[in-house]
């Protein structure tokens, strides 16, 4: 029994004289509880009807400055959120004004809002307390940042990517440069505002078994023209070779296209040996190693046994009776010089076996630049995502070999990479159940970015069994030369590389110097690499929030993962 009714059946007369004094009170405190909760309510969904208004605004204030269009968009946001449009709500779109450097996008709305028991609350306070309407009133201020931004596209156009994702039927090539496209064309719109020449800059860098940097490239500085890195000797033994004059991969790709013009130089590169892999160094005289090598697959001997079709034998030569004899056998230069030598045309071998990707696009403020690059990926090979990141990395920044990229800790200027893959990292080919080939031939596995499993190192006069580049950068995996141990070197090769990546300076809020959002695009659960990617992402561009890390299981997923890293990106904020 409520309190009220047991009031209300008392028979005591002091009981009723109390009751008839303090009912005023308790009609007047019941119904302002009620009608406080529905107004805060209104107030609350009035406000964030303006928030979404002004946030609204201030995305189409990159595309146009149109007030009158920007009116339009912001009551249109408002109404549609608010859900009515009577002459007791009022929208006003107050406009931009420069604050401290940057835009400032500002709207108002009022409400008057009946109260349900605002005619009993005046009736028994004899009309001196109305609270028949309330009047509400809020306003939204949005900055819309001022800093200049330079992203990297680091895309997987590895092979599985010409494949739909579980449950779907669209290729995920296909969703990826849709999805691509429309970051493009919203970044390179979104940046008319800001105080600088070509505010948004965007590079991309498709990746898969190796990173292609273009053959214009062919004579740059930070090339390895010469033949002074380490890793230009892995494969070739230049002791006895009449020609050429240069010991350089450059020299024997022109010898080979001579032969046959698919046989020049496809632009792909080595990964950098001695550690310089996860670095963004500067090529240097002094450090040989800094430079960067031509990816060329080298002719391998007639290995035998399990898998044998998947070596890339182009100038066919018989091995030896023992690794050793069978890669100095391999070793031999003068053969690709030798124009009568015989040679297998066969379009899958090859020196650019494993370069499979299109040229990388540096920085570009060119929608149509960067819009083209996207367009023209191809789905096509393995999956190496160190080096994509790698590359990524290069592009952002203003040393050799890409100088395009601000300095470091510019003033309002935030790099970012975006890294997409759909796959772990692979370095051999695989059976139909996904499981890597284990080779056995000497070389252990397939020729890569970190050339092959196990070389012959011929630096100190004797011949001595080495474990492959991809070990040259890892702390904690075992170089050994089998494919489990190639692929946990790749993996922790990703992680060191995210890892000196995010600590290349510091930005303006505070976070990494170089922003990692990851997506991980129709990847199983389980997969050792969305642990990798999840812990490669950053912690919110600021340091401090969540990570920037998506899972993307469909291709309405990848859209959406795209589309919330651009608004991150935007970093439009509320400052009311």
């Amino acid at each position: 029994m409520s309190i009220i009714g047991s009031f209300a059946r008392a028979t005591s007369g002091n009981v009723a004289m109390i009751f008839a004094l303090t009912l005023p009170v308790i009609v007047v405190v019941t119904g302002m509880t009620v009608d406080t909760s529905q107004v805060e309510e209104a107030k609350w969904s009035l406000q964030s009807s303006s928030d979404a208004a002004a946030l609204g605004a201030a995305k189409q204030f990159g595309k146009t400055q149109d007030p009158v269009q920007l009116e339009k968009w912001a009551k249109s946001l408002f109404f549609a959120n608010e859900g009515k449009d009577d002459k007791d709500t009022r929208f006003t779109y107050e406009g931009v004004t420069r604050v401290e450097g940057n835009n400032v996008v500002r709207v108002s709305a009022t409400r008057d809002v009946p109260t349900f028991f605002g005619k009993a609350v005046k009736a028994v306070t004899g009309g001196k307390v109305d609270l028949e309407t309330w009047h509400l009133s809020v306003a939204s201020e949005v900055i819309v940042a001022n800093r200049t931004v330079e992203l990297a596209l680091v895309l997987d156009n590895s092979g599985s990517m010409q494949n739909p994702p579980v449950g779907g039927t669209t290729p995920k090539i296909t969703t990826l440069k849709d999805a691509s496209q429309k970051l493009v064309k919203q970044m390179l719109s979104a940046y008319p505002q800001a105080n600088s020449t070509d505010p948004v800059r965007i590079s991309v860098v498709p990746f898969a078994a190796s990173v292609n940097v273009g053959t214009n490239n062919a004579t740059a500085s930070w090339m390895d023209t010469g033949g002074l890195s380490s890793s230009n000797n892995d494969d070739f033994d230049w002791g006895g070779a009449t020609l050429p004059v240069v010991h350089s991969k450059f020299a024997v790709f022109t010898a080979l296209g001579l032969r046959n013009s698919n046989w020049r130089w496809g632009g792909c590169v080595q990964s950098r040996p001695s550690g310089y892999a996860v670095t963004d160094d500067a090529p240097t005289l002094t450090k040989p190693d800094t430079f960067f090598v031509p990816f060329l697959s080298p002719s391998e001997y007639n290995w035998g046994g399990s898998l044998s079709s998947v070596k890339n034998d182009y100038l066919p030569i018989a091995g030896g009776s023992d690794d050793i004899a069978s890669l100095k056998q391999q070793r031999n230069v003068n053969r690709y010089f030798d124009v009568f030598a015989s040679a297998n045309f066969d379009t899958s071998k090859g020196p650019n076996n494993g370069c499979t990707t299109a040229a990388l696009t540096p920085l570009t403020a060119s929608q149509s630049t960067a819009l083209n690059a996207v367009t023209g990926m191809i789905a096509k090979g393995g999956t190496n995502i160190a080096e994509g990141l790698a590359w990524g990395w290069r592009t952002l920044t203003s040393g050799q070999p890409f100088v395009e990229g601000r300095a470091r800790n510019t003033k309002e200027n935030l790099k970012v990479i975006v890294l997409m893959t759909d796959g772990e990292n692979t370095y051999n080919a695989a059976y139909t159940s996904g499981e890597q080939i284990e080779l056995s031939s000497a070389n252990r596995s397939q020729f890569g970015t970190y050339g092959f499993g196990q070389y012959l190192d011929t630096s100190k006069g004797t011949a001595k069994l080495v474990n492959g580049r991809m070990f040259d950068a890892t702390k904690t995996t075992t170089a050994k030369p089998a494919i489990a141990n190639i692929t946990a070197a790749m993996n922790e090769t990703m992680s060191i590389t995210c890892e000196n990546i995010k600590k290349d300076g510091t930005n303006d809020e505070g976070g990494d110097g170089i922003v990692i959002f990851a997506i991980a695009f129709d990847l199983k659960d389980g997969s050792p690499i969305k642990d990798r990617l999840r812990n490669c992402a950053s912690n919110g561009i600021d340091g401090k929030s969540n990570k920037l890390y998506y899972d993307a299981k469909n291709s309405n997923d990848l859209l959406l993962a795209f589309s919330a890293i651009t608004d991150e990106i935007s970093a439009l904020r509320i400052s009311r």
